[in-house]
């Protein structure tokens, strides 16, 4: 999907938010002397490391270093993404995003998303006119007040019921398009969905982008999806995660199961953290849709072999994505059971027995690395470092890859290096925060007081300097001297998506004793950045007088920064 939204448009948003008055109705704040403080929400702490600060309209925690605008916080804490920030942002202040075609490209199909939607309709009605499909969900446990809340509908038998109702509100090419009508080999257009249970598959936004259907007989094949669209795709579509974002638990956890079936029927029993993948693999984009909403993925599989392979593969794709601080957990269910038939027949508690005594990731890991390999020998637990090695170096850089390496270490009885050791990194990392240069030195000053860039009469001695970092202080005087009243965190989101953009959040919170004095650390760094220009600046000229020779007007520039060098 393209989308663009005006920059205009997010500085409004960001500068008509409050940033303090946003973060404080999810985490209580207390003032502390010029800004506000908590625990922070990102992770554990006992003491308060969490600031907000008014002025800058920016939040920083010293603990974890989470830091960002009033949007970055939407992103992180309600987890959504960037245009969903500025959507929650937009409504709270009544502003509607701009969908002039001039200055917002934005390709969002609401034609498609209208259809699908007036299909879920017609599915619901539907439903509530067949006593029989009404009568099967009875059958399998379902409530009136489950189906209603997971939308279901039903699909009646014939050849183009769907398409005689719909035909008069759109082109045939739009209901092919969103996959309710398929065209058979003589061209007729019929219903892809006949006499099946329809479940109606949402986005993070409660937008219906597909549908799957189950047959109520023994018909093959037994469950059916609309097929790839413009709105929907399997690789990244998870069955029920709009209800299930709904649900208390959902932050702290979500079960992934393979079936509508197994989502509506644990919600029926009082368990509605749940999803379903559609009959795919479980890929990475799932994955880092789920981290997005909560701390712990559960994944349930049946215990077959299928399973366990399933499980692998899920296992595979979530190790690059476990970032510390998240949970993975993985259950298998008793041959021939699922969760539908498991919760049914046994009831609640006894699956839930089943999702505390799952696995961890890393038992998962060393319990499938370590299938048909002798631990207790040499030989073994060579093999079991040779073949651990690889997938765990995929883990993030932090505190449990560090851990788990320790765990191989105890299994071989022997040290197991790695590469990129969390602990080096952070004082790396420590080192390189805290080291005033002077460019960084005058970007902070910058950021502190941002009037500073309109005593900057030239930027051609900086346009033309190639120091590290010099570039961005061009950028940002820049902008504050053709816009003096755009406000911090409006400034920050110039830089969104782009390379400066941790580096100028990271500066935004730096206070070195220099800046005690902003004008001054400015003025001490533009000088030293002129005199290491104008010496490149010589030297340049100096290497090319020795092999090329110098222009006339070459010469004079040499001579003009020698005397301005002179003592």
């Amino acid at each position: 999907m393209s989308s663009r939204i005006p920059q205009s448009f997010i500085d409004e948003v960001v500068t008509r938010t409050d940033i303090v008055e946003l973060i404080d109705n999810h985490v209580p704040l207390k003032k502390k002397g010029k800004e506000f403080a908590a625990c922070c929400p990102f992770h554990n702490e006992k003491t308060a490391s969490f600031t907000v600060s008014a002025e800058k309209q920016f939040y920083h925690c010293f603990g974890c270093g989470a830091h960002g605008t009033a949007l970055g916080f939407l992103m992180e804490y309600e987890r959504l993404d960037f245009i969903e920030a500025v959507e929650v942002l937009a409504q709270q202040h009544g502003l509607e995003i701009p969908k002039d075609d001039s200055t917002f490209i934005r390709n969002d199909h609401q034609d498609l998303y209208g259809l699908l939607e007036q299909a879920n309709t017609y599915f619901q009605q539907n439903l509530r006119q067949q006593k029989h499909a009404v009568d099967y969900l009875k059958n399998r446990g379902v409530s009136g007040e489950i189906a209603a809340k997971y939308d279901l509908g039903f699909a009646a038998d014939g050849f183009d019921n769907f398409l005689k109702q719909f035909n008069p509100l759109a082109t045939e090419e739009k209901l092919i398009e969103i996959g309710l009508v398929k065209k058979n080999d003589k061209g007729n257009l019929y219903d892809r969905f006949r006499n099946r249970i329809v479940f109606p598959i949402k986005d993070r936004r409660g937008r219906v982008i597909g549908f799957g259907g189950r047959v109520l007989d023994d018909a093959v094949p037994k469950y059916l999806n609309s097929p790839e669209t413009p709105v929907f795709h399997k690789s990244d579509a998870l069955y029920g995660l709009y209800e299930a974002r709904k649900s208390k638990l959902s932050s702290k956890s979500l079960i992934v199961v393979e079936g509508y079936m197994d989502v509506v029927a644990l919600a029926q029993h009082g368990i509605d953290n749940v999803v379903a993948t559609l009959g795919t693999a479980t890929t990475s984009q799932h994955i880092q849709q789920l981290y997005r909403c909560t701390q712990e993925i559960i994944f349930c599989f049946d215990g077959d072999r299928a399973g366990r392979e399933a499980a692998w593969r899920a296992a595979q794709q979530t190790i690059p994505l476990f970032k510390d601080g998240l949970e993975a957990k993985f259950l298998f269910l008793p041959q021939g059971e699922d969760p539908d038939s498991l919760i049914r027949t046994r009831g609640k508690e006894i699956f839930l027995q089943y999702v505390n005594d799952g696995d961890s990731i890393s038992n998962f890991i060393f319990s499938k690395l370590s299938e048909d390999i002798d631990t207790r020998t040499p030989s073994g637990k060579a093999r079991l470092a040779q073949i651990s090695k690889p997938l765990l170096e995929k883990f993030p850089n932090g505190v449990f890859k560090k851990l788990i390496f320790e765990e191989l270490e105890k299994k071989v009885g022997l040290p197991i290096s790695y590469t990129a050791n969390p602990d080096k990194l952070k004082k790396s990392n420590a080192a390189t925060n805290n080291k005033a240069t002077p460019v960084r030195l005058a970007v902070a000053a910058l950021l502190h007081q941002p009037s500073l860039s309109l005593d900057i009469e030239s930027l051609s001695l900086l346009e033309r300097c190639q120091l590290p970092g010099v570039p961005l202080l061009t950028k940002i005087i820049r902008i504050w001297k053709s816009e003096p009243e755009l406000s911090h965190a409006a400034l920050i989101e110039r830089f969104r998506d782009q390379p400066e953009e941790q580096q100028i959040q990271k500066l935004m919170s730096w206070s070195p004793p220099e800046l005690i004095e902003p004008e001054k650390a400015l003025k001490d760094a533009l000088t030293w950045i002129e005199r290491k220009t104008q010496s490149s600046r010589v030297q340049e000229l100096i290497d090319k007088e020795s092999t090329a020779g110098l222009t006339e007007d070459e010469r004079q520039e040499l001579n003009q920064l020698l005397r301005q060098k002179a003592p």
